[in-house]
């Protein structure tokens, strides 16, 4: 995939760095934020609010009069197009914000201009926290971005506990930003093909002051997080009567939509111009201009794709609680080192299960074994990538660790990406439900 043994790949530049082994530097994850610089705040923020204005986007604040850094924005996220909203909402001021380390590559120097620091997904990183205080300390926004990634389906996505937590001890205002309307401009299933949607809108609300956080629990103030970053973009269009005229409008839906609810086929959907349809069966969903889906014949089962993604959850669940939930599959594994690109590793095996994840094979440039184990009790969600943008266009899951982010190609099986995403949150509920089932018991003998 990668070319020679040991070769770089850009992803956004499509170029190979040659080398006949990969570079051991890694990113740098520990170096301070810098400040965002002024000399680009212009740019940022004229560019972001042009973006916002073709759209005729708004964005309405709720609480916020006073409201000045230094505070934690958190934010819901659908698409990139969250990134201009969130220029223009925090206008005229500046912040730091976590971005994942495969947006580095080659654009490191200026998005470290742009106040971002690099995060692993998913993993528990200390130093997030130590960057977070300084930048509150030197009377900056520390924003984040709840989901860690794009949310798959419109749908607002896994909303870890531990940010309760993390607000609870900051005594700064906390700040919500709820876009809508940008997963449906920019859909992450959609192969990159943008559609023409006007009056996209976004909520930037004060969820608690310093004096509020003090008098609540950490497990109200995630609820009440979670609450005020939910989105459903899909029943949000449709309630709205936003137009999406663009004739591909379903196309790459499939993705998200792998399981079929008339004949219960898994990896058998496809999708084409505005129709998600059963290769097995050959029922078929219209997805009209509002975002509603209509079957060409017979019972609709579901209005949303939204509702769609979460009856698929629930059949994932089922297997979870019976224990059968099990992947297994070949695998093309690539590095991300640092900045430069990637480096094509091998190929080996990975195996996805109640215990988590784990891949094994053989690096091509030394013909060395390696390695991952993930336990599924540490790992809350993963991310998951569609026709990801080299590599021939594959679907792929990124597994991290505090050291290491590898990108994972399944091969010569039916898959389907968003299934095992499914399965890892449900996994990883499920264990500490048991948990704290045990620990309930044990404390009431």
């Amino acid at each position: 995939m990668c070319g020679q043994k040991g070769d770089f790949l850009s992803k956004e530049f499509g170029k190979y760095v040659r080398g006949g082994a990969p570079a051991t530097e890694k990113f740098d994850m520990n170096r301070e934020p810098i400040k965002q610089k002024r000399y680009m705040q212009p740019f940022y923020w004229g560019f972001s609010f042009f973006r916002r204005a073709i759209h005729l986007g708004k964005v309405n604040k709720i609480r916020m009069e006073g409201v000045k850094p230094p505070y934690i924005l958190l934010c819901n996220h659908n698409a990139f197009f969250d990134f201009y909203v969130l220029g223009t909402a925090i206008a005229p001021y500046r912040g730091i914000f976590p971005a994942a380390v495969d947006d580095y590559i080659g654009r490191e120097r200026i998005l470290r201009k742009l106040g971002t620091v690099p995060k692993r997904k998913y993993t528990a990183d200390i130093g997030l926290l130590r960057q977070c205080r300084k930048a509150l300390k030197d009377g900056q926004i520390f924003g984040i971005y709840a989901e860690a990634r794009y949310s798959l389906c419109g749908v607002t996505e896994v909303i870890p506990e531990a940010v309760g937590q993390l607000l609870k001890h900051q005594k700064v205002p906390v700040v919500t930003l709820t876009c809508r309307g940008n997963h449906i401009y920019d859909p992450f299933w959609g192969n990159h093909r943008k559609r023409m949607i006007m009056h996209m809108s976004a909520d930037m609300t004060l969820a608690y002051t310093p004096e509020e956080l003090k008098n609540a629990t950490v497990d109200e103030i995630s609820e009440k997080v979670k609450k005020l970053l939910y989105n459903d973009d899909f029943r949000w269009q449709s309630e709205n009567r936003i137009k999406n005229a663009y004739k591909k409008r379903a196309e790459g839906l499939h993705k998200v939509l792998y399981q079929c609810p008339n004949c219960l086929t898994e990896y058998e959907t496809d999708s084409r111009g505005d129709t998600v349809f059963c290769r097995r069966c050959g029922k078929s969903w219209t997805l009209n201009i509002y975002g509603e889906l209509e079957a060409d014949n017979g019972k609709t089962e579901f209005k949303f794709p939204t509702d769609w993604y979460k009856w698929e959850r629930e059949q994932v669940k089922k297997q979870v609680l019976d224990g059968s939930y099990r992947f297994e599959c070949d695998a093309d594994v690539n590095d991300l080192p640092n900045a430069k690109g990637f480096v094509h590793m091998g190929r080996g095996r990975l195996v996805h299960d109640m215990t988590g994840f784990h891949l094994k094979g053989v690096r091509d440039y030394d013909g060395e074994p390696f390695a991952m184990d993930i336990d599924a009790a540490g790992q809350y969600a993963v991310h998951v990538e569609y026709a990801y943008r080299f590599g021939n266009h594959r679907d792929c899951i990124d597994l991290n660790t505090l050291e290491d982010t590898w990108y994972v190609f399944p091969e010569n099986c039916l898959f389907s990406v968003t299934k095992i995403s499914l399965a890892t949150e449900e996994i990883f509920n499920e264990i500490w439900r048991q948990r704290n089932e045990k620990r309930q018991k044990e404390i009431s003998l």
